[in-house]
């Protein structure tokens, strides 16, 4: 009979075996020794420079080191001219739109086909001819001047608002577009006082197209300005033919034709928006303009109550409004409540508060 193998115990280590003992630590490490409470947290470097100080660096004449002309020298150190990237963008996209309108009519020849010396900007021509009698007229400058100063010396109501992608964007969220669609083309919204989604100032957008006295519509066809408009109105069922439509930059158009310069002087003005106090200051400098009140600043939807009655407190004749998307509802009221005149002002405001563009037009 064999006699079992003797088991030997493993041979372990003092340090080892201490670490089996609750609250011993081997110290992997010596402990960094530390300096004299006198001299803790000075800056040696900076007492006695860098251990490693860098050598100077030794510049090669670039002709010794390429051997090239001197012409060619001073020709490679010339800096390069700056690029206008805007100029660029704008050639690039009259390039394709140019491209892009003669190809569309490339497109609807019959096979085999082609129509010679005539561009796409005479068959368009053309082309409108055929639908002349859906065309819609907008009132011009002078017709909106004209309105509003009969408005004035009567003592009626009108609200002269505008609708530019801002207005359409917010009216279309939830309705013609979906929100994440409109987050992405919108993110200048918040800006413009319309935080998304926000369905109350939406429905109150679109009542006050109901009611307003004119309407202005953007002139462009593009996806977020004419190809918004339309859906919209259709979706709210508002018939367009029913509205009193100008141009939505009829703000600029009275401005640019003088118009708002003989329209302001004479009337108590109400001047509401974030920029009304510079912009009072404009018109007493420029025109001594007789300024009624001010009301700002404007935060979003939610002040327009606020706004109403600040202005219902005030003697005015004419509301000049410049407060995001707002202004709309806010212009409407006016009229509609406080039996005034109110105009869609717009950024013609911070142009004017900023010296941008001048009041007096030369």
């Amino acid at each position: 009979m064999s006699r079992p193998p003797i088991r030997k115990r493993a041979f372990i280590p003092s340090w080892k075996r201490a670490l089996r003992f609750k609250g011993t630590k081997r110290r992997l490490a010596p402990r960094r020794r530390q300096a004299p409470p006198g001299r803790r947290g000075r800056n040696t470097k900076q007492r006695y420079g860098s251990a490693h100080p860098k050598r100077p660096a030794v510049v090669v004449p670039a002709a010794d080191l390429l051997h090239l002309p001197a012409e060619d020298i001073r020709e490679a150190a010339r800096p390069e001219p700056e690029v206008n990237i805007q100029a660029g963008l704008e050639e690039a996209y009259r390039a394709g739109y140019a491209e892009g309108v003669e190809e569309t009519v490339a497109s609807h020849l019959p096979p085999y086909t082609v129509l010679p010396e005539i561009g796409a900007k005479e068959v368009i021509a053309a082309g409108l001819q055929v639908y002349r009698e859906q065309w819609l007229l907008l009132l011009r400058p002078e017709e909106v001047y004209g309105r509003m100063e009969h408005a004035l010396a009567y003592g009626q109501p009108l609200s002269v608002v505008r609708l530019g992608d801002g207005e359409l964007l917010a009216l279309a969220h939830d309705t013609v577009l979906p929100l994440e669609e409109v987050r992405q083309k919108g993110r200048f919204l918040t800006n413009a006082g319309m935080t998304l989604p926000d369905p109350q100032a939406r429905d109150m957008l679109a009542e006050s197209l109901r009611t307003a006295g004119i309407i202005g519509i953007p002139h462009s066809r593009l996806p977020t300005f004419q190809g918004l408009l339309f859906p919209v109105l259709r979706h709210y069922g508002i018939s367009y033919r029913s509205l009193t439509l100008t141009t939505s930059t009829i703000n600029y158009a009275l401005h640019e034709h003088g118009l708002l310069q003989q329209l302001l002087p004479g009337k108590r003005l109400l001047l509401i928006g974030d920029r009304a106090s510079e912009l009072a200051d404009v018109f007493r400098a420029s025109a001594a303009l007789n300024i009624a009140g001010v009301i700002s600043p404007v935060r979003g939807f939610h002040d327009i109550p606020k706004v109403m009655a600040e202005a219902a407190g005030c003697e005015f004749d004419l509301a000049v409004v410049a407060s995001g998307i707002p202004a709309v509802v806010i212009c409407e009221r006016i009229a509609s409540q406080l039996g005034k005149v109110a105009l869609d002002f717009g950024h013609l405001a911070d142009k004017l508060a900023s010296g941008e563009t001048p009041y007096v037009r030369k």
